[in-house]
């Protein structure tokens, strides 16, 4: 999660776009480009934002005044009319999608929040705001996780959920295009508020449970004497908040956009978090347009130590349990907002790889921002013009990991997300497929991973060694150690082989008649808030199994220059397979290369 400061001016571009009048019920589509445009009091970022290529801006709107309960009403109009040009100024610039900021939780100064507020305004609540807060099991107010003034309001009591909702509507009526909620967050202790509750019961009715006893006392003793059923219950919150929401916004304007902050700071929290404030990615992707996740520390690099730090990883696995929403990520490094323009181009490039937008902070000094512009903007342009044939084809893929997502509330360590780690380091080409979508990939995989041997994926009723074996499969059981030299004994000829530096990582992709292979370079050291030092990668050698030796053209393509590659061998591996050997010179950060027959 993400301490806002009531100064915040939040931006998120997405839909970077081929071209920026090509907004539509689903502009936010992979392949975007995000932003963020406030930090401190630097704020209304858009005209560095849209100068990267972000075609949609996410601003504050009257998210401060949504923290604090709306100001006098001369200033609440003079507000509305500030973010209102300020957003005409955004689309004049050609960004067509301005999404405002409001906290799904926080309130900040009790005391005076609803001091200013008209009398027909007031009477439209039954209950006044000191009452809308999370509660003990005593029913006891909780204090927030942030301290200060702030305190956590309930995203189930109807009261706070009106007062949302005037928010949103007000959002929308000055030209707004949506809503990006932040902090969607259920108390480290749970909230056993009455509203929270009587959805609690409702939880465990839907399951199938009786309950006989329905009193506020008896649910909060059950809530205690059923922790588990408790924390999975937790994790619907956000999600039926967020979905009320949404269906209230799209009243107003059927286009409105919904996002919220879905957290993971960073890729060790993903089941963590669930247990802790309730930020399950899955239930809260079912009331998005799209995901959001903000880490903290993995932007790709290589530290001073001379470690990696990677996110494309847990890309793939926040990827497998969203089904197709689209997912968007912002990373930073040693919990800096500013990130240098190398470091920041290598992130957009990595998620690019794996399916995911990128979203940038342009919230840059004045002396720096022109060079951070001069390198960011002719990155975007490059990534641009060669995205399109490679958005729509297919990511090859040699061994298949199932990832149980489910198994989240058994145990706060996702050991999915060391096994990714391993394969990626390796070069092994993989995909990651969770309890939704494990039997389409299943039928295609010859070569299956787990984290334990006794996992039934659905629909199957079996366990899944034994379904490879039923179905003539690979199973390695990804739980032992080394298990990577089992793997590099199964797989014969790997679909990627990458030597003479091992910070290099590839990705393969294809077409019909198209071989796409995305490369990037992790040896980007961070030196400051906008200084990095590159190391390119030289002299490497990558061999691409392909199934038609027949070759017509390759094509190395980086933000640099395109040139061809003339100089290749051809190894037939059988009758139709054969690797293909090629030498890169050089590759300073990223590069695609382009195989056709």
């Amino acid at each position: 999660m993400r301490h806002i400061c009531l100064t915040v001016l939040l931006l998120i571009f997405f839909l970077c776009g081929f071209q920026v009048s090509c907004f539509s019920e689903e502009a936010w589509d992979f392949f975007s480009l995000h932003a963020f445009d406030h930090l401190d009091n630097l704020d209304k970022q858009a005209e560095p934002a849209y100068e990267c290529g972000v075609s949609v801006l996410y601003a504050t709107g009257v998210g401060v005044c949504g923290y604090m309960g709306i100001p006098p009403a001369e200033q609440w109009e003079n507000i509305k009319r500030d973010v209102q040009k300020y957003v005409q100024h955004a689309k004049s610039l050609g960004i067509p999608v301005v999404l405002g900021y409001l906290c799904s939780t926080s309130i900040v100064g009790l005391e005076t929040f609803d001091q200013n507020w008209q009398p027909e305004f007031k009477q439209q609540f039954s209950s006044p705001p000191n009452s809308w807060l999370q509660q003990n099991v005593k029913g006891e107010p909780l204090l927030s996780w942030y301290g200060g003034d702030y305190r956590p309001a309930c995203m189930n009591h109807p009261d706070w959920k009106k007062y949302q909702k005037y928010m949103v509507k007000t959002s929308l009526e000055i030209g707004l295009d949506g809503i990006f909620f932040d902090n969607p967050t259920v108390h480290q202790e749970g909230c056993y508020c009455p509203y929270c509750m009587e959805e609690f019961l409702h939880f465990l009715e839907t399951r199938g449970d009786k309950i006989k006893d329905t009193s506020l006392n008896a649910l909060r003793e059950l809530a205690l004497k059923k922790p588990v059923e408790f924390k999975k219950f937790r994790c619907t919150i956000a999600r039926n908040f967020l979905s009320e929401l949404r269906n209230y916004a799209r009243e107003i304007n059927p286009k409105a956009v919904i996002t919220t902050n879905n957290s993971l700071n960073s890729p060790e929290v993903l089941f963590s978090q669930c247990h802790r404030y309730a930020y399950n990615i899955k239930e809260m992707s079912k009331s998005q347009d799209f995901v959001v996740i903000e880490d903290m520390g993995s932007t790709p690099r290589r530290t001073s130590q001379g470690t990696t730090v990677e996110c494309g990883p847990v890309y793939d696995l926040v990827n497998s349990i969203i089904g197709s929403k689209p997912l968007v990520a912002v990373t930073i490094a040693d919990r800096d907002y500013h990130t240098p323009p190398h470091l920041t181009n290598l992130a957009i490039f990595e998620a690019f790889a794996r399916n995911t937008n990128y979203m940038l902070w342009p919230t840059w000094e004045e002396s720096q921002r022109g060079k951070m512009l001069q390198t960011i903007r002719p990155f975007m342009q490059w990534l641009k013009q060669n995205a399109p044939p490679i958005i729509t084809s297919k990511r090859r893929y040699d061994v298949l990991l199932y990832f149980p997502f489910e198994e989240w509330s058994k145990h706060e360590d996702c050991k999915e997300l060391n096994i990714v780690r391993k394969l990626n380091q390796l070069n092994i080409l993989y995909a990651v497929a969770s309890e939704d979508n494990f039997k389409g990939y299943f039928t295609e995989a010859n070569i299956i991973l787990a984290s334990e041997t006794g996992f039934i994926p659905p629909p199957y009723s079996t366990s899944i060694t034994e379904l490879c074996r039923r179905n003539n499969k690979i199973f390695i059981d990804a739980s032992r150690p080394n298990f990577e030299k089992e793997l590099k004994t199964c797989l014969l000829h790997p679909s990627i082989k990458i030597q003479g530096n091992e910070m290099v990582r590839g990705i393969i992709r294809e077409t019909s008649d198209t071989v796409f292979i995305l490369l990037y370079n992790l040896n980007i050291e961070r030196i400051s808030s906008y200084e990095d030092n590159i190391i390119p990668a030289r002299d490497i050698s990558i061999s691409v199994r392909i199934s038609n030796p027949s070759i017509g053209k390759i094509l190395l393509s980086t933000p640099e220059r395109e040139q061809d590659i003339a100089d290749y061998k051809i190894t037939k591996l059988g009758d139709t397979d054969a690797y293909l050997t090629f030498h890169i010179p050089e590759l300073p950060l990223a590069g695609i290369v382009i195989i056709k027959p």
